[in-house]
């Protein structure tokens, strides 16, 4: 009697623990993965070259000049973008022209924003700190030439505080005499000898790299694999073909019409034809993916390339200072439910996904958008148990079977 006494709890212990040990096991063969709206991209990842509408202009420099506009900023036609001045020994006075001129610019500046700011000294406080901010990472960069802008816009915001503050009065008085002075400075100069101006609306870049007569958009259907190909190895982005001292060389680049010109292999492209439409990614650009449009495939080289030439109309910032782009050239592109093909069953001839519904196996019809060997956008195939996003997926089991109860864990 005392050894069946001692019998029935250690035959209870075993018991629990084969029953975990059974339980473990198979619910740790459960696996599941939740279901979340995704795309699946048919692309090449790849350099391609630039082709831009660039108007090129030389200007001849003889004295003092003064240059309005940085690389890269956007233009409007007959925009002035600098004054050339006569022949003078004097570095003072184009010293203090140049000075002068940075000055008005602050004033007009400000000025612009004075609706915003007139008497709010908590705005200008605060735009005064952002200032200080962005004067911390310039002198971080060593950069003097943003460094000596913002100095004139603090100073005028700085003003512009003490005049709503009743400390000072307007600076309409200190334009007034800024443009008398500049004007005087000009004329001791020999006023502007030049006054040059944008010839079209786009881009200001300052140089050239020597594929603008090459590179155009009506010979764009003459390109080639090799040409591509040797365009990519001679450019260097960031590069330009510098002037003497004498001159300067400056063009203004259509930033909202150019083509892209890839070299792509011939089974990937498959049926693409001219007027189909494709996306283009500059991944190099954090907002660079443009809708496009092929206008024209080249016949394949001895490599199983073609050159596809596709046309662009979106503005990507930054973009027309490059001629070389690293991309992707995405030819399809289907959004929806993403899973990956070994999750996908049939059942009496119903393609579907077995997922967890409380604490149920169940099976859920879908449709395949599309596929490739290793995933699928797919859909709901039926209004009455359609898919969700969080839908959990079951993966694997020691049994796919609708109706069969999962134990949670």
């Amino acid at each position: 009697m005392r050894k069946n006494k001692w019998m029935i709890p250690v035959v209870l212990f075993v018991v629990l623990v084969v029953t975990y040990f059974v339980r473990g096991v198979f619910t740790s063969r459960i696996g599941l993965e939740m279901l979340q709206e995704d795309k699946i991209e048919e692309l090449s990842t790849t350099q391609a070259v630039l082709i831009k509408t660039e108007s090129v202009n030389t200007v001849t420099l003889s004295g003092a000049t003064e240059i309005y506009v940085k690389n890269g900023d956007r233009v409007s036609n007959r925009e002035i973008l600098a004054m050339l001045y006569s022949e003078t020994e004097d570095e003072g006075l184009k010293t203090e022209l140049s000075e002068i001129n940075k000055k008005i610019s602050a004033i007009q500046d400000s000025n612009s924003g004075s609706s915003i700011f007139i008497n709010d000294t908590m705005k200008m406080e605060a735009e005064l700190s952002k200032y200080v901010d962005e004067v911390i990472d310039f002198t971080c960069e060593q950069n003097l030439v943003r460094l000596s802008e913002y100095k004139y816009k603090m100073s005028m915001l700085a003003e512009q505080k003490a005049v709503a503050n009743g400390e000072k009065e307007s600076s309409a008085d200190d334009l007034t005499k800024l443009q008398a002075r500049k004007y005087e400075l000009e004329k001791r100069l020999g006023r502007a000898e030049n006054v040059v101006s944008a010839n079209m609306p786009g881009i200001f870049i300052e140089g050239k790299d020597g594929f603008e007569e090459k590179l155009t958009m009506e010979n764009a259907e003459e390109l080639t694999p090799e040409i591509i190909r040797s365009t990519i190895n001679e450019v260097k982005n960031g590069d330009v073909i510098t002037d003497d001292e004498k001159s300067y060389t400056y063009k203004i680049v259509d930033n909202y019409s150019y083509m892209v010109a890839v070299n792509l292999k011939k089974d990937f492209i498959g049926e693409m034809k001219t007027g189909d439409n494709v996306i283009i990614r500059f991944t190099d650009f954090s907002s660079g993916e443009t809708q496009a449009t092929v206008t024209h495939i080249s016949e394949a080289d001895n490599k199983d390339e073609v050159t596809v030439t596709v046309k662009c109309d979106t503005y990507v910032a930054g973009l027309m200072g490059k001629r070389v782009v690293n991309i992707d050239f995405i030819k399809k592109s289907v959004s929806g439910y993403k899973v990956a093909i070994e999750n996908i069953h049939t059942e009496e001839e119903s393609v579907g996904l077995y997922i967890k519904r409380g604490a149920v196996m169940r099976f859920i019809p879908i449709n395949i958008i599309y596929s490739t060997e290793e995933e699928a956008i797919v859909s709901s195939a039926d209004s009455n148990q359609p898919i969700k996003t969080y839908d959990e997926v079951v993966t694997s089991a020691p049994e796919f079977r609708d109706g069969r109860v999962i134990v949670s864990q």
